[in-house]
């Protein structure tokens, strides 16, 4: 059972939750299920006119990365499963960059654990970003958003 993915082409969200779930056979063992999407915007604190991203990532490093993320975290916060995704490569606004989805027996824990999982990916992850702009400049994302 694979709880961590990487990939490099947009996805369904909705899909690759149900997908899982129907793999996992997690109906009527978890009372509790929470999900974050998050979604490419193509706009930052600073511009409104990013057309493009690439997350760079080295597939090794990353992959075990999410991997010892997702099973810490089922431990951490008692979940029956966890499953998270995100894109690298190419990434246009609009596209699903992050998926986390969260099993538990009761909400507060599969809550808590999507929260954590999420400030973990963003502050932790061996993922770099770097934004293209209407204007054909650049730049290597080097600061977070607000939480």
């Amino acid at each position: 059972m694979n709880t961590a993915i990487l990939s490099e082409k947009n996805f369904s969200p909705y899909k690759m939750i149900s997908d899982f779930e129907s793999k996992n056979s997690l109906l009527g063992l978890s009372g509790a299920q929470s999900v974050f999407i998050g979604y490419m915007r193509k706009t930052n604190q600073l511009r409104d006119d990013i057309i493009s991203m690439t997350l760079d990532f080295y597939p090794n490093m990353t992959q075990r990365y999410l991997e010892n993320l997702s099973k810490n975290s089922k431990v951490k916060h008692n979940l029956d499963n966890v499953l998270i995704v995100h894109r690298v490569g190419d990434v246009a606004p609009g596209d699903c960059l992050v998926i986390v989805a969260c099993w538990s027996k009761h909400r507060k824990e599969s809550n808590n654990a999507v929260s954590d999982i999420l400030e973990d990916l963003k502050h932790n992850a061996p993922l770099w970003k770097k934004e293209f702009y209407s204007d054909t400049s650049s730049k290597w994302v080097d600061t977070n958003t607000q939480i």
